[in-house]
């Protein structure tokens, strides 16, 4: 019997819910498949049109639909233009959905990304502390200080999060810090890593220093796995990778937790197309794959990512960033005639 389940969207701003209603249609098309999962969406408001709507960019019935849904899928934000005070809807969603990591896949695509080596990583990045976690103050007339929190319990959490995504890949993490300037909290950091990669004997484990990681995965990205790295650290490898990989038009991401996870492309909010149909839905619709496969639908999962890469391959149906001039909904359904093409059931 075929699964159901409830998704919160979050369409957010500029391009937003043009993407995330591809992602929509792509999901409705797999409940007409062999068993394939069926979906109800309960969308809510986050972000600067909130903003301007509600006074706060993330109302608490937004908060309440997330954490009611089985999951959530979040189109892009404009954080920059949401004014102090007015809410942080990515802090609020991290925080409220008790996430440990953010997980952000990078792979080379042929035909597309500009490298001349491949890549195939995964970024696993601790979302809640270290600069990010808000605690900043002036420290006299011409200075001011931020505060980087590193947690025993957001390490543990985030190194569990890699090492689990390592078993189910080529089994190794690389742990990046830069323990030389920050001895307290990156020591602190690779006590936690190590701790947990006790209980994980057949993940091999190293330790990196984040320039020299850095260096290496512009020389020799296929060397490279999973990648577990602190808020900041994180953030910055992540770009690199996706950056050597294919960009930001086919780069998804999640957070995930031990219950909640949120599920949105890396890109921004791409004010400058938005309205006009035009943008590149595949990061959108490779997120949408995420939460498939994090709901224990990975035959499903598996469909939507064979087909992207299969319509990718192709070359004929192609949005503007990524050399073509299709539309958004011509990409999305060639995504979806592929998904029923290929004949793998969800």
């Amino acid at each position: 019997m075929a699964n159901s389940y409830s998704i919160c969207v979050v369409p957010g701003d500029g391009i937003g819910s043009e993407v995330t209603g591809c992602a929509r249609r792509m999901l409705d098309s797999l409940a007409t498949m062999p068993d394939g999962p069926s979906f109800s969406f309960n969308e809510q408001p986050a972000g600067y049109g909130a903003w301007i709507e509600f006074g706060t960019s993330i109302p608490q019935p937004t908060v309440d639909a997330a954490k009611a849904a089985d999951a959530v899928m979040l189109g892009a934000c404009d954080v920059a233009r949401i004014p102090a005070g007015a809410g942080e809807p990515l802090g609020t969603l991290r925080k409220e959905l008790v996430v440990n990591a953010s997980v952000r896949p990078a792979r080379s695509v042929p035909g597309i990304s500009k490298g001349t080596q491949s890549i195939d990583c995964l970024v696993v990045r601790e979302v809640t502390e270290g600069l990010y976690s808000g605690i900043e103050y002036d420290a006299g007339p011409d200075a001011a200080c931020a505060v980087r929190l590193i947690t025993r319990g957001a390490s543990t959490r985030a190194a569990k999060v890699a090492f689990e995504q390592a078993r189910m890949r080529r089994k190794r993490v690389t742990a990046v810090h830069k323990i030389g300037a920050l001895k307290l909290t990156d020591g602190l950091f690779l006590e936690c890593v190590r701790a947990v990669g006790a209980d994980y004997p057949d993940v091999e484990l190293e330790t990196a220093n984040v320039d020299a990681c850095a260096m290496h995965m512009v020389q020799h990205p296929e060397q490279f796995d999973v990648i577990l790295a602190t808020n900041v650290f994180g953030d910055i490898l992540s770009d690199l990778a996706i950056g050597l990989a294919a960009g930001l038009g086919l780069a998804p991401s999640a957070c995930v937790g031990d219950r909640w996870g949120y599920f949105e492309p890396v890109h921004g909010t791409a004010p400058d197309i938005a309205g006009k149909g035009i943008a590149n839905p595949c990061a959108t619709i490779l997120s949408a794959a995420m939460m498939l496969r994090h709901l224990g639908e990975t035959k499903a999962a598996d469909a939507v990512e064979a087909a992207v890469l299969q319509v990718l391959k192709d070359g004929k149906v192609r949005t503007g960033d990524i050399g073509g001039a299709a539309t958004s909904a011509q990409m999305t359904d060639a995504i979806i005639a592929a998904i029923h093409a290929g004949g793998r059931g969800a």
